[in-house]
């Protein structure tokens, strides 16, 4: 697991991967929506560097921690960030 994402693919792998249940998903839909928790701050912080800069994600990476069927990884994210920030526009990757 890449250090810059850590926390990114901490929280995907445990509520995001396909042995988890509807019941976890749900569970991260509330705790991306608690105010002043660190740690999910991390996580969307991480989340939003990852759908700015995909360069940077570990495509493989994260496809064993989560087994998305979006696609691919940028797929993935953005449909995460939707899922738990509707009412957030969602971050695009960066023009260089």
């Amino acid at each position: 697991m890449p250090e810059r994402y850590a926390t990114l693919f901490g929280v995907t792998g445990t509520y995001c991967h396909p042995e988890a249940d509807e019941e976890a998903y749900g569970a991260l839909r509330r705790l991306a929506g608690r105010a002043n928790d660190a740690p999910m701050a991390l996580f969307k912080e991480e989340l939003r560097r990852a759908l700015t800069h995909p360069e940077e994600v570990p495509e493989e990476a994260l496809y064993r921690e989560v087994q998305y069927g979006d696609g691919g990884a940028a797929e993935f994210l953005r449909r995460l960030w939707r899922d738990l920030y509707p009412e957030e526009p969602t971050p695009t990757p960066e023009k260089r």
